[in-house]
């Protein structure tokens, strides 16, 4: 494995009359407000988000209109310290910029976005030490240097590479593993039909779930650790942070479920031992054991009731238990656990082979 550590690193000026980039305002600029609905839904739409790539969402084509930027470069978020490689066109919102380099690709454009990200993360902060395009120009950043004490682009691409390669690996023999487990495999597609022939009932919430609560903790008096705290989000599994904190929501193998927030009557299945925020509930099967699918099965039964409920009518804690979600019954009219175990188990297994497929795509774009 090549080492960083390894190599002589040297400071460069991010802009300007000597620096690495010339640094540019993006073509386009549009406030979401504007934006054209359309049936296609493809175009990465660029702003100062800290998720995803810096894609807040995918949109309309026909918001072309307004001008696109091409990809092959670094977007910068202003005043978010937000930095990103771009391999494909895209539109923005407001206050990005980007950075473009003959002599960047693929792999050498990762390593300096991630170098630019730490950097600015250091610099800058949203207490009125934003990264404004000023302060961008002149910012400075570290990169391991040739003999010559030039920029070794070279090198940074072989890392990139190596890094990418051996996450590609470990990707590949997890979920080979994940689908060696599940052997229905082959029983797939009769499953999936049986799924809209079976028996549905409709059932309360509080006869399924003991619900328990989350525990109210303020940010500013948590500490920073290796614990995942839940909070109402739509995203991220869920994850607001990570903590050392440790208090009476604690939990593991549960689906906690938000009756509050942006991620109102969203759910995540949680695994791992973490705590959960007072926006959320822990639910827990009454009368089958907790297992992930399960629960992941529950989940999607439980959001359908989504379209209910909105800020002017909560996901309260009394609607919670008296919400009514339809599942799937035996002859006798109980829910069939061990159907909708079987089923999710099937659609995990379907799901890692199309991811598997999609790597392998991917990995021959990395030829470059």
């Amino acid at each position: 494995m090549m080492r960083l550590n390894e190599r002589e690193w040297k400071v460069f000026s991010l802009t300007g009359e000597n620096g690495l980039f010339p640094i540019h305002a993006t073509s386009t600029g549009v406030d979401s407000i504007k934006l054209k609905d359309g049936d296609d839904s493809t175009l990465p739409y660029i702003t100062r988000t800290e998720m995803n790539n810096g894609i807040s969402k995918f949109i309309s084509a026909k918001n072309l209109a307004y001008g696109k930027d091409e990809g092959g470069c670094i977007t910068i978020g202003l005043d978010t310290q937000t930095a990103y490689w771009q391999p494909t066109s895209f539109v923005t919102g407001q206050n990005i910029h980007v950075l473009r380099s003959g002599k960047l690709n693929f792999f050498s454009y990762q390593f300096i976005a991630v170098i630019l990200r730490q950097q600015m993360k250091s610099k800058f902060n949203w207490g009125g030490n934003g990264a404004t395009l000023g302060r961008l120009k002149k910012l400075k950043i570290m990169l391991p240097v040739t003999g010559e004490g030039k920029p070794d682009y070279k090198f940074m691409e072989d890392y990139i590479r190596e890094l990418m390669d051996r996450k590609y690996k470990q990707y590949q023999d997890y979920v080979q593993k994940q689908m060696a487990a599940l052997e229905e495999g082959r029983y797939v597609n009769r499953w999936v039909d049986l799924l809209t022939t079976c028996k549905w009932s409709a059932f309360a919430i509080s006869d399924i779930f003991e619900i328990k609560p989350g525990k109210r903790l303020v940010a500013a008096e948590t500490t920073e650790g290796r614990r995942p705290f839940i909070g109402a989000l739509d995203n991220n599994n869920g994850v607001a942070r990570f903590v050392s904190d440790k208090n009476s929501s604690l939990d593991k193998n549960v689906l906690g479920v938000n009756y509050n927030g942006n991620g109102m009557v969203i759910g995540f299945y949680h695994p791992y031992e973490c705590i959960f925020s007072d926006d959320v509930k822990r639910f827990h099967l009454k009368h089958y054991e907790d297992n992930q699918f399960v629960l992941l099965f529950m989940k999607a039964c439980i959001l359908m009731q989504k379209q209910k409920f909105g800020y002017l009518y909560k996901f309260n804690a009394e609607r919670m238990a008296h919400t009514s979600i339809m599942l799937p019954t035996t002859k006798d009219g109980v829910p069939d656990y061990a159907f909708m175990e079987k089923y999710a188990k099937l659609m995990v297994l379907q799901k890692y082979k199309q991811y598997l497929l999609f790597t392998k795509e991917v990995k021959k774009t990395w030829a470059v």
